[in-house]
């Protein structure tokens, strides 16, 4: 399930960033009813860039902001899935049932709660049986274990969350079944208390990719940097944002030395709109 509900983040919700969900740190604001989000690919001819639509996400609000209803659709507007969600009184999310294009149901989940602390959360094919579990521990009311366990009970893997003195989030180590690591990701913050940069370190702690994140006046993500092991820069995520301060344009580009000088290629645009 950690890989299922990873990509539903990636694919559903937002613009993905080496797995950093762009909307956490630029959520929607306003009286916002639906939002639209268009994937595009990019091609590039005698030195001019062209965008495709690619898949377009639709995702409905209810009354408190929460999303009840995603759909994804290809360039022609036909339906690829559909995934609907329910909340119980407290706004916890319980329930999300994946449906194709012909309304059959692919896959679901339920989650239950102490309060506002999920306990576990159960994932089940087409035909009801529990595919993955995985079940939560928390300590002073922050998440620190999440384990997984295959539909037999067996271990698959884990993660362990730590915090640091602000009680934020500072080191996340993710497991495989035997118990070695798989990836290890780590969160600064500047002094104003806004993420300066996400590292992430592979099985033997080395550096695999550093994100910088660089903010406007008004307190907006405005660009994220990736950089490699060796501090090199490879990828340049620039945010625009609509009048009312909500994410109205993604552009991804790679950065290469080509022809001995840096060049910023487009590889990718996202685009939203709300009503």
């Amino acid at each position: 399930m950690k890989k299922l509900l990873s990509f539903i983040a990636v694919a559903a919700l937002c613009t993905s960033l080496f797995g950093l969900d762009i909307l956490s740190y630029a959520p929607v604001s306003g009286n916002v009813k639906n939002f639209t989000q268009t994937d595009f690919t990019i091609t590039s001819k005698f030195g001019n860039y062209f965008r495709t639509p690619n898949t377009k996400i639709v995702r409905t609000l209810n009354t408190s902001g929460k999303e009840v209803e995603l759909v994804e659709l290809s360039p022609k507007d036909a339906v690829i899935e559909k995934i609907t969600s329910s909340y119980d009184a407290l706004g916890n999310l319980t329930e999300q049932n994946c449906y194709n294009a012909k309304q059959d149901l692919i896959w679901k989940t339920v989650t239950t709660y102490n309060g506002k602390q999920k306990v576990d959360c159960s994932e089940y094919g087409k035909d009801g049986t529990l595919k993955e579990k995985i079940i939560y521990t928390y300590q002073n009311g922050n998440l620190v274990d999440e384990t997984g366990y295959d539909g037999e009970g067996a271990l698959i893997w884990k993660i362990v969350t730590k915090y640091d003195e602000a009680n934020r989030v500072s080191v996340i180590s993710e497991y495989c079944a035997d118990g070695s690591l798989d990836k290890e990701t780590t969160y600064v913050y500047a002094k104003n208390g806004k993420i300066d940069s996400i590292t992430v370190y592979d099985t033997l702690k080395m550096t695999k990719e550093q994100l910088v994140f660089k903010y406007a006046q008004d307190g907006t993500i405005s660009q994220i940097t990736t950089y490699d092991d060796t501090k090199e820069i490879i990828y340049r995520v620039i945010v625009k944002y609509d009048s009312v301060g909500n994410v109205a344009k993604v552009s991804e580009y790679a950065i290469a030395q080509k022809f001995g000088t840096t060049v910023n290629d487009l590889v990718s645009v996202t685009e939203f709109t709300y009503q």
